[in-house]
């Protein structure tokens, strides 16, 4: 084996160890895990722990799929989402624990942005790379992602700005971080429109069905309880990016995931 087929297997092997343990992040919160759980430095009121255990989920699987795929590519766009989300949550976090004893949110600034550097680095690393698979992004998916795109944005930005946009009420802290979580999902789909191809898809629709795997139940269940518009539109794009994702990567027969060019 040479020098750059070794560098290659240590990449894969780092991507898909890195998506293994996000999605062992993700079952930590999903199970409640206090190892993971005792990180988080803000209130894990309502369905917290499931909707963090969801943004894991759709971060690891991704992660995953490049290092078995190949398709480091496609590293640009989670990296970009990445530097987004970490970045954003480790300047809010270190300016808001500035001078006060609030040692956990201080710490969780300081992972968010090591992760945030890390990320900036893949996307260096990989802006030049060229994609495996140049099949076209299909007509419906090139939709769908600039409405996930508008959705994730607007939603973002009403967080950000604490309005009352989501299924339950949230504290100022959390409203901010799951603002951030939107943003950089919007900017992920915003990157696959760039390059209109299959690959610069693929790990987007893969994040979200895990997104939506985590999430879909406890949304339908948490409707007789507390229904509302908000709660409403949540599960319509839900339902949609779910049935999206199951037809494009499992039953398609042009585009499932062990179908290549």
């Amino acid at each position: 084996m040479d020098r750059q087929a070794r560098r290659v297997l240590a990449l894969r092997v780092v991507l898909v160890l890195g998506g293994l343990g996000t999605l062992g992040i993700a079952a930590g919160f999903l199970l409640g895990w206090p190892a993971v759980t005792r990180y988080w430095p803000y209130p894990t009121y309502g369905l917290t722990r499931v909707f963090l255990a969801s943004i894991f989920a759709a971060i690891g699987a991704p992660v995953v799929w490049i290092g078995l795929s190949r398709e480091f590519a496609a590293l640009r766009g989670g990296s970009l989402n990445i530097v987004v989300t970490a970045g954003g949550m480790a300047a809010y976090c270190l300016a808001t624990s500035w001078g006060t004893p609030a040692a956990l949110v201080r710490t969780m600034g300081v992972i968010n942005l090591t992760v945030a550097m890390v990320a900036a680095l893949l996307f260096v690393v990989s802006r030049n790379l060229t994609w495996s698979d140049e099949r076209p992004m299909p007509a419906v998916v090139r939709v769908s992602f600039i409405v996930f795109a508008l959705v994730l944005a607007a939603a973002g930005i009403a967080l950000l700005f604490n309005l009352d946009v989501f299924p339950w009420l949230l504290d100022k802290d959390t409203a901010v971080i799951y603002g951030l979580f939107f943003l950089g999902s919007a900017v992920y789909f915003t990157i696959g429109l760039t390059r209109p191809v299959w690959a610069n898809a693929t790990g987007q629709l893969i994040g979200f069905i895990a997104y939506d795997l985590v999430l879909l139940v406890p949304f339908i269940q948490l409707w007789p309880v507390a229904p509302s518009l908000s709660l409403a539109v949540y599960l319509a794009v839900l339902a949609y990016s779910f049935l999206l994702c199951v037809w494009y990567l499992a039953l398609s027969p042009r585009y499932r995931l062990w179908t290549r060019q």
